[in-house]
C-alpha cells in the first residue's frame, strides 16, 4: 500500500494559527524560516491562505490537499524537536480541527474522514487511516529513505487496518506478528545496533527525551524484554528465566494489547523523519516550495 499524509485545508490553518501565536518558539521558527525567505508573519499569510481554501471548500466540496502540503509543514515542525514535546501540541491541533468539523460541515459524519484527524508524532504532522483507534495507525508527512524501512512501516499499517476488521480475540499469528515486524523495523531504523534488542532499546532511549513522563514510561516498560518475545516465537522451546512460548502468544490477541507496539513504533519512525527533514532540509523544502503550493489555495 501507498501511505500520504493528505489532510484538509482546516488543519493547516489551525496549525500555522497556533505556530504563529507561539512565543516560546518563535526563535527557532524564526531561524527555520529564514532558510526559504521567511519571516514570523508568513505564519500568519499561510494561516489566511489555508482559511480562505477552507471557508472556499465548504460551499462546494471538502476534499484534502496533496501531501506536499504535510511535508512543508513537517519541515517547519522538525526543528522544535530541540524545544521539547510535541505532545501537547498535537492533541490541542486535533481537538481544534474536530471542533470546527462538527460545528461547520453539515452533517459530519461520527467517524471523521483520515483528513480530518491530523497528529502531530516526534514534531512530523500525519494523518490518522482507520477507525481502529483515535491516534493510530499513522501516514506521516513524509517516510523514511530507506526502502526497506519504508515498505516494512506501509506493511505494519496495513496489517493493522486489517486486524480492525477482525472480531477479537484474534488468531494467534495475527497478532504476534506485530511483534516481528515491530523489531524488524527497530533493526532497520538502527542497524549499527548489535541485535534486535539493542536497537529497541537505543530508539526507546532516543524518544523518551522528547515525550511527556507517563507516556515515556508506558512506551519504556511495554518494550522492555520485546525482542526477546520475537525470539521465543521465533524458537518456540523453553529457556531458562525467559517467558514460554504459550505464555507469550496470548500476549496479542486485541488492539489494547498491541497499541503500545504500534504507539512506539510509530514514535521510533517519526522522531527520525523529524531528525532527517532537520539534517537534510534543502532535499525536502526549497524556496520556490510555496510558490508552487499556493496555487491550490483561495485568493
Amino acid at each position: 500500500m501507498g501511505l500520504n499524509c493528505e489532510l484538509s485545508p482546516l488543519v493547516f490553518a489551525e496549525l500555522y494559527r497556533m505556530l504563529a501565536g507561539s512565543s516560546a518558539h518563535a526563535d527557532l521558527l524564526e531561524e527555520r524560516l529564514d532558510e526559504i525567505g521567511q519571516d514570523l508573519s508568513w505564519l500568519t499569510e499561510a494561516a489566511d491562505r489555508y482559511e480562505k481554501t477552507w471557508q472556499r471548500d465548504l460551499e462546494f466540496t471538502t476534499e484534502p490537499l496533496d501531501d506536499a502540503h504535510a511535508l512543508l509543514a513537517s519541515w517547519l515542525l522538525a526543528p522544535l524537536r530541540a524545544g521539547g514535546s510535541s505532545y501537547d501540541f498535537g492533541v490541542d491541533l486535533r481537538t481544534r480541527v474536530t471542533e470546527r468539523v462538527f460545528a461547520e460541515v453539515p452533517q459530519a459524519p461520527s467517524q471523521l474522514p483520515a483528513m480530518w484527524k491530523p497528529v502531530v508524532v516526534g514534531w512530523t504532522l500525519g494523518m490518522v487511516v482507520g477507525d481502529i483507534d483515535q491516534n493510530l495507525p499513522v501516514a506521516p508527512a513524509m517516510l523514511p529513505q530507506d526502502p526497506n524501512v519504508r515498505t516494512a512501516y506501509e506493511g505494519l499499517v496495513e496489517h493493522v487496518l486489517h486486524l480492525s476488521k477482525l472480531t477479537p480475540p484474534w488468531p494467534e499469528m495475527m497478532g504476534t506478528s506485530t511483534f516481528w515486524r515491530g523489531t524488524g523495523l527497530a533493526e532497520g531504523m538502527q542497524p549499527e545496533a548489535e541485535n534486535g534488542s539493542s536497537a529497541v532499546t537505543q530508539l526507546v532511549v532516543a524518544v523518551r527525551r522528547g515525550l511527556p513522563e507517563h507516556v515515556g514510561k508506558q512506551i519504556g516498560r511495554h518494550f522492555t524484554q520485546f525482542a526477546e518475545r520475537r525470539n521465543t516465537l521465533s524458537h518456540i522451546a523453553n529457556k531458562a528465566g525467559q517467558r514460554s512460548f504459550a505464555e507469550v502468544r496470548e500476549d496479542a490477541r486485541e488492539w489494547e494489547q498491541i497499541r503500545l507496539t504500534i504507539m512506539g513504533i510509530t514514535q521510533f519512525l517519526c522522531s527520525q523523519i523529524a531528525v532527517d527533514l532537520t539534517e537534510s532540509a534543502s532535499r525536502a523544502v526549497r524556496e520556490e516550495t510555496w510558490e508552487e503550493l499556493i496555487w491550490q489555495l483561495a485568493l
